[in-house]
């Protein structure tokens, strides 16, 4: 049985509710998506990272069950990065590898670029464009595959009980939601979603805050050529289309690409011991 430990890690003016699975090998922290959501949605599969790592979930600043004060909103990235390398002092490691699902991809290679000294290796997993063109070139392409169910989505969206934050409402309309992203829909059923109203609230705030941003403060991680080891895990039949991983994987000189078949965006879920097999080899 893996070994797992909760806790709440101070920062400057709010905590990160962390969570960890295993009690030795390599440190690993893992970036959930979003932006908005806890890391909830990764487990318990993901807990399987505790098997041959030290594997480090938190839910980032305004997310899950962390808290926080308004003040940081002026700019999202460098706090979330600010708080990144805060956790990573305080549970003591020099360096940490990073592994991003989703939208964790992007804030992988932000910390990456920033402190490349405190970083041994990179996971891009199912992960987003990372330059702000191309994820919003990409976020349109999204749109026009959730709107296969828009008048769904659009009917609880207009609800009191959404609007409110009711945590069932919510995570009916993510189920709703995410079907599109996997190769048998059935599976957006297996996600956990389960989370606190406040935490249902804050997941499109904090959304609407890093797109609004993103928008205003145009970035480009494909520049930085990070010459760090690093893997990148592509689904297949993801919503992602496959050349912004092929980027990715030019953009960075000690990468190694995998497309995974049969898989949508939670290859944890689709294809979860090709998934656990590639990072064990490559950690």
């Amino acid at each position: 049985m893996i070994k797992e430990k909760e806790l709440y890690i101070s920062m400057d003016g709010g905590k990160l509710f962390c969570k960890t699975f295993g009690k030795s090998g390599k440190p690993l922290v893992v970036l959930h998506g979003g932006p908005g959501l806890g890391f909830n949605y990764l487990l318990p599969q993901m807990s399987a990272l505790g098997n041959f790592s030290f594997a480090i979930f938190y839910d980032q600043r305004g997310t899950g069950h962390s808290t926080s004060t308004a003040d940081w909103q002026t700019n999202p990235f460098e706090t979330y990065c600010d708080d990144l390398n805060q956790l990573r002092k305080s549970f003591g490691f020099e360096k940490i590898s990073l592994l991003g699902h989703s939208f964790g991809g992007v804030f992988a290679s932000m910390y990456a670029s920033v402190f490349p000294q405190h970083v041994d290796k990179i996971i891009y997993v199912n992960s987003v464009p990372i330059s702000s063109h191309d994820y919003i070139e990409f976020v349109n392409h999204r749109t026009s595959i959730v709107n296969k169910n828009k008048a769904e989505l659009d009917s609880i969206r207009n609800t009191q009980a959404f609007i409110k934050g009711d945590p069932k409402t919510v995570e009916h309309y993510y189920r709703i939601y995410f079907k599109n992203y996997f190769v048998k829909p059935e599976l957006a059923n297996t996600l956990t979603l389960t989370m606190t109203t406040e935490a249902a609230i804050n997941n499109f705030k904090i959304y609407d805050l890093f797109f609004d941003y993103i928008k205003k403060h145009p970035f480009n991680y494909y520049e930085k050529k990070l010459n760090l080891p690093s893997l990148i895990l592509a689904g297949a039949k993801d919503v992602i289309p496959l050349h912004y991983m092929e980027k990715l994987h030019a953009s960075l000189p000690a990468s190694t690409y995998q497309v995974i078949e049969n898989c949508g965006h939670f290859a944890y879920i689709d294809q979860p011991e090709v998934l656990f097999d590639s990072v064990k080899l490559f950690i």
